[in-house]
């Protein structure tokens, strides 16, 4: 590490010499005034930090897909990436993937901006360097975080390196980081008093508050290179999850991003889950439908359009042509796609148009399919699509619009935004299937953003983060209908053993007899109940009748929902009540259009043209299949009362599922697995052993099965893995 540190001193030396870079691409721009060092030279400008950023941008997604359960490596993968993915670790710097000075040199160009800006320089009397500089602290904190995530612990430097005495100087034993306390550190470093601090608006060529960047073929919006400080927050305390105040802490960073978002969920990926009004639809083709195909789902880069209410919240941008700067394509190269970039340059003086009389170079990447991938997904990822059921709304009646439900077994959509089917002829001539992934391209599609944020992973991330916390219930609800008012979970079924609560109406039902109700009176501790004609009177039962029959109905967290003839206030039992959050308060209508992350894949209603929050919401997937219970006992068995960690650890073993259903082939897949491993561990389940059964059986036919003489079992892979230390990259000595 020593000589890495010294790398990067000598290169910092030699470039504060510079006056000004020596290109000219989509990360250069002039952005005012600067009050840092060298006011011409943006080496350690925001867009030079974003120039670092993207030399370890591929690698997230390789390294964090290649380790995990839903990739599978061919005979094309190259030696040192099979050794990656079959974690024989080689050393640091043998090879691209592995250079943790890329990740140093984003932190030493944070650094140095944040050593040199003087924040109280004042335009308009405004402190106009401050959004700038709280954007530059994330990035630092966002790259020590992948730096723990990746190699465990390393060391901690928040000093420009330009002299080698810092380097020689530095403690190497104990000025570290690792999961446990990276948080504090950023939190010493006081990135949390940058939550409510605005983007920075660079310009651009447009009307746009934040202005665009160029990359020869689109137009990026500069507040997508931005990342949300609550976010990382919430990041950086799921990954140490030291105790249940560490989860909510993360589920109180993710909630609060959310819903200071004018869309908390991207309802134009409504469209992908419409009907067909067209035609009486094959029963017998699921492609048929018009629902689901390669077409519609191919259009995966269509969600990240430069809006704020889109499904993007961040990404680093590649270039169309090296005229633009560094183009990022060895993601869909190894995922068998055939890369190569266009450039076209017309003369603008020779047209009538307003252009400056100079050349203008614009291009594109052309992706072509071939059958040479290194990686394929795996049967661990088909295994986990073939558990889903899809529930697809069939036209059966053109004339009328008359429509039927039907269960289409083994599917879940999001495998066709995931996956493209390519055939290919083989030696032989005869037609072999290579299923590519194709999240980073698709035919002669190429996508030119590495995301490293987006709003679905975020809301997968609170629910992981509230189940830790202690709410199972409250976290499947955001996979299954969606959380607001109207969808609120029941968290409780306890029998009633006393009647004093502190406030709010509880509801209770009948143990046999449906849609039979009773109501506590918070103000004077009596019950009552609704007549036919729908007013309320005093219930004529005991209260040792009331004990015998009757049960919680509805118990959830909060305050007054909504209250009309037909509806009540609905509280928690008093000893839940002392541990309300607000990341639990969905009662706001803000969330009331909302709907269940499952529902993505397994069938929704088209809500693009109208939207009826009661009816709509959480779509048309089967309920039957996809119920708490149902999925909690395949969890636990016979385990009729499950203690609440088992209901965590449960709930939590599903939301993986989703993860893979849902993040597949975006870089996240290795260091989920490894941070859900150790909140098993620490809750007393033995992570260790989960994580390496998982990897182990990626290339299994069954690969939830715990056998090890399943076909594609791999032993090796499991022993290497029930040693933690070979889930991290060795530091470089």
């Amino acid at each position: 590490m020593k000589n890495i540190l010294k790398t990067i001193a000598i290169a910092a030396i030699i470039a504060t010499g510079a006056v000004s870079t020596s290109c000219e691409d989509m990360m250069t721009v002039d952005t005012g005034d600067k009050a840092y060092r060298n006011a011409q030279d943006t080496l350690y400008s925001y867009r030079g930090i974003m120039r670092a950023m993207q030399d370890v941008a591929e690698r997230q997604i390789i390294l964090g897909e290649i380790r995990g359960d839903l990739v599978s490596s061919t005979q094309y993968t190259t030696d040192t990436l099979y050794a990656i993915s079959n974690f024989e670790n080689p050393q640091d710097g043998t090879c691209s993937m592995l250079q943790i000075r890329d990740y140093y040199n984003i932190i030493n160009n944070c650094n140095f901006y944040i050593h040199y800006a003087d924040t109280n320089q004042l335009k308009s009397n405004i402190k106009y360097m401050l959004p700038e500089y709280a954007q530059v602290k994330t990035i630092r904190a966002w790259a020590y975080l992948q730096l723990v995530k990746n190699y465990k612990e390393v060391p901690y430097i928040t000093k420009p390196i330009d002299k080698l005495s810092i380097v020689e100087n530095f403690d190497y034993d104990n000025d570290v980081v690792n999961k446990d306390n990276l948080i504090d550190k950023i939190l010493e470093d006081g990135l949390q008093n940058f939550v409510d601090m605005r983007y920075p608006q660079h310009g651009g060529s447009n009307t746009e508050a934040f202005g665009t960047l160029n990359n020869g073929a689109v137009e990026i919006s500069n507040r997508l290179i931005m990342i949300p400080v609550r976010v990382v927050l919430g990041d950086l305390y799921l990954l140490r999850g030291a105790n249940s105040n560490d989860y909510a802490k993360a589920a109180q960073y993710y909630y609060e991003f959310l819903k200071r978002e004018e869309t908390p969920q991207p309802n134009q990926c409504y469209a992908y889950f419409g009907r067909s009004s067209n035609g009486v639809i094959d029963a017998n083709s699921f492609e048929a439908d018009g629902i689901m195909g390669p077409t519609e789902w191919g259009r995966w880069a269509s969600t990240y359009v430069n809006s704020r209410t889109s499904e993007l919240i961040s990404m680093i941008p590649s270039s169309a042509n090296a005229g633009y700067g560094k183009m990022l394509t060895r993601v869909a190269d190894i995922f068998g796609y055939s890369t190569s970039s266009s450039q076209r340059t017309t003369d603008s003086s020779s047209t009538e148009s307003n252009a400056e009389d100079e050349d203008q170079s614009s291009g594109a990447i052309q992706v072509t399919r071939t059958n040479k991938r290194q990686y394929a997904p795996s049967n661990a990822y088909q295994d986990v699509v073939n558990q889903q059921t899809y529930l697809r709304q069939r036209v059966i009646n053109t004339s009328s619009g008359e429509t039927e439900a039907t269960a289409i077994e083994n599917c879940d959509a999001r495998y066709y935004g995931s996956v493209e089917p390519y055939t290919y002829a083989n030696e032989q001539g005869l037609n072999e299937a290579y299923p590519l992934c194709c999240k980073a391209a698709r035919g002669g599609t190429f996508y030119y953003t590495i995301p490293t944020y987006r709003k679905t992973l975020v809301w997968l991330r609170m629910a992981e983060a509230i189940n830790r916390a202690g709410y199972p219930e409250f976290a499947f609800a955001i996979l299954k209908d969606g959380i607001n008012k109207y969808t609120l979970p029941t968290i409780g079924k306890e029998y009633i053993d006393k009647f004093e609560e502190d406030f709010g109406y509880q509801i209770y039902t009948h143990k046999t007899e449906a849609n039979t109700f009773i109501y506590l009176n918070p103000d004077d501790k009596t019950f009552f109940e609704k007549g036919e004609n729908g007013d309320f009177a005093a219930c004529s039962l005991t209260d040792e009748e009331i004990k015998e029959n009757y049960v919680v109905y509805q118990d959830t967290i909060g305050k007054l929902l909504y209250n009309d003839e037909n509806a009540m206030y609905y509280v928690t039992d008093s000893v839940r009540l002392k541990d309300f959050n607000k990341f639990l308060d969905f009662s706001d209508d803000m969330w009331n259009e909302t709907y269940g992350i499952h529902a993505r894949g397994t069938g929704m209603n088209d809500l693009s043209s109208s939207k009826n929050i009661i009816t709509n919401i959480g779509g048309n997937y089967d309920r039957t299949y996809y119920d708490y219970d149902r999925l909690l006992n395949l969890q636990l068995g016979d385990n009729a009362n499950p203690a609440l960690q088992d209901s965590i650890n449960a709930v939590e073993n599903i939301i993986v599922d989703e993860l893979a259903l849902e993040t597949a082939f975006e870089g996240n897949r290795f260091t989920d697995l490894v941070r859900i491993a150790e909140h098993k561990n620490a809750a007393g389940f033995d992570g260790t052993e989960w994580l390496a059964k998982k990897i182990a059986n990626r290339g299994t036919k069954a690969p939830t099965s715990q056998a090890a003489g399943v076909e594609g079992y791999n032993a090796d892979l499991y022993a290497k893995l029930k040693n933690q230390t070979n889930w991290y990259f060795a530091v470089p000595k």
